[in-house]
């Protein structure tokens, strides 16, 4: 047979051994389940209430970690987490140096005796692992966004929908974004013996284009498209499904916006408020880039259909575009992208399957297409999700309470509560509009002395508790083995026999428990 390899158990691993001894499993089946040996499963029921402790205390539960070796400074690591914690809950970013220096800013401070302490990338690395830190890249605008002005906006818009009686079919919003149509991702996988990976010139070709849609996302107008060329050669004799315009920058200007804004949006809107025998009136919501016309030139002639202008610094929040919409326009672009130059490279074997052709046979007509197919493939689901961030709470229109279909304009933010939970309609706008960083205003701030002070109290208040801890039951088979010892250095240092047949009694009575507790088991 034969031999067993040895097998070291994460500690996840270990509390699920731990769950199945209290279940009643036998030591047999977990052996053969974790490929351990029964002695292995005896030392982790030992050692269970030091798991269980050791795993409750840790931030971010067992991770991958295997053992329960504690750091060589464990106060320093502690307060050292503590104000990393604290950091991040602000958003500050957080690089390695400044961790490293921050390190050994701690250190000086617990440290008596003053010695050297490197904080060097080894340390760096197991610290990071010990807590489950990882490097993430930062995204997005949410930080910049001002708080203050949404509700305002909210009660603002929310007025506006009553007063006009809105329904969900007549509110749409539309925001502009930029694409490099012919940029390569900047990752790549690599073999293990590849120590860098060179680029080449980015290709910065790029078109602009625009979606937009109701909040029901049943109504899809084709996207803006804006390129540099005005007329090109590529869409000769071709029929786009796109909205085209050129601009010298590809940027967004006030008068293509407002040609967009009366040829395409106000015909289209109302084809499609016709169709389904709603009134002939809309609100359009923009963020106020400097590229959009005023409110009072976004107005249709009879002024029935109109737009209206998101406050200031706050469309990272409340666009529903921003909400994932036109990054999954990209995202699919991208895909198509890479699937087309990967099928080329393979098969143009004559060029010697060079990336760079097959980038430069991309034209404007195939992006325009596959750009309006990625739209055609963003849900109406994900639209109507986009909006929840625009309104914390139901909103029924036509001032009534009851909710039917159609009438509900966003889709509410998901609350759990349980059956007993009761909370005004003010408590869930708070909420809502204050996220999770709300909780952050109400906690304190620590100084470094005051991280200090907490760690030390934690240590001391720890030692305290060691010392009123019960000692732990002996098995029966420990006591065999002491009492074997014992026994023999009795017959060699004791000239009583008395004393030593009372050792052997002793040994013989724990024997007979260890045999009855293995039989039980």
């Amino acid at each position: 047979m034969a031999p067993r390899k040895h097998v070291t158990l994460k500690l996840q691993d270990k509390l699920e051994v731990i769950k199945l001894i209290n279940k009643g499993t036998s030591y047999s089946a977990i052996s053969r389940q974790f490929g351990i040996g029964v002695s292995t499963i005896s030392d982790i029921k030992k050692n269970k209430e030091k798991l269980e402790k050791f795993v409750s205390e840790t931030e971010n539960g067992p991770g991958k970690r295997k053992t329960l070796k504690q750091p060589e400074n464990p106060n320093v690591e502690s307060a050292f987490f503590m104000w990393f914690i604290q950091q991040r809950r602000l958003h500050v970013p957080v690089s390695g140096e400044m961790l490293c220096e921050k390190a050994r800013s701690f250190h000086r401070q617990f440290s008596k005796n003053n010695h050297a302490f490197n904080a060097c990338k080894g340390w760096l690395d197991n610290f990071k692992k010990r807590h489950g830190i990882r490097r993430l890249k930062i995204s997005g605008e949410k930080l910049s966004s001002k708080e203050d002005s949404i509700k305002p906006f909210q009660e603002e818009f929310e007025q506006l929908v009553i007063q006009k009686k809105f329904k969900a079919e007549q509110i749409y919003n539309a925001d502009e974004s930029g694409l490099f149509w012919r940029m390569l991702p900047d990752h790549t996988l690599v073999s293990s013996t590849e120590k860098a990976a060179p680029g080449r010139k980015i290709m910065k070709e790029r078109v602009t284009f625009m979606p937009c849609a109701n909040a029901t996302g049943n109504h899809k107008l084709r996207l803006l498209v804006v390129g540099k060329a005005h007329k090109p050669r590529a869409f000769k004799s071709v029929t786009l499904s796109v909205y085209y315009r050129g601009q010298k920058n590809a940027w967004v200007t006030r008068d293509l916006f407002l040609d967009w804004f009366n040829t395409e949006f106000v015909p289209s809107v109302r084809r499609h408020l016709s169709s389904i025998n709603f009134p002939m009136e809309a609100v359009l919501l923009l963020d106020n880039c400097p590229g959009h016309p005023s409110v009072e030139e976004l107005r249709s002639e009879d002024g029935k259909i109109l737009a209206m202008f998101l406050p200031p610094n706050t469309t990272s929040r409340i666009q529903p575009m921003d909400q994932n919409v036109i990054q999954n326009i990209k995202l699919n672009y991208r895909k198509t992208l890479l699937t087309f130059l990967l099928t080329n490279i393979l098969a143009d074997e004559e060029n010697g399957n060079d990336l760079v052709v097959a980038l430069k046979k991309i034209n404007l007509k195939d992006v325009v297409f596959n750009l309006a197919n990625c739209w055609l493939s963003v849900s109406s689901h994900l639209i109507k999700m986009s909006w929840k961030n625009l309104s914390p709470h139901l909103v029924a229109v036509n001032e009534t309470t009851e909710v039917q279909e159609g009438s509900i304009i966003f889709t509410p933010l998901l609350v759990k509560l349980t059956p007993n939970t009761v909370i005004s309609e003010d408590e869930i706008q708070q909420w809502a509009s204050g996220g999770c960083d709300e909780e952050i205003q109400h906690q304190k701030i620590l100084t470094d002395d005051e991280i200090i002070q907490a760690v030390t109290k934690e240590d001391i208040e720890k030692e305290e508790d060691e010392e009123f801890l019960l000692p732990s039951k002996v098995s029966a088979s420990e006591a065999t083995k002491a009492l074997t010892t014992a026994i023999e250095w009795a017959e060699q240092n004791v000239e009583s026999c008395e004393e030593v047949m009372l050792l052997r009694r002793l040994r013989d009575k724990a024997f007979n428990h260890q045999i009855g507790a293995s039989n039980l088991t």
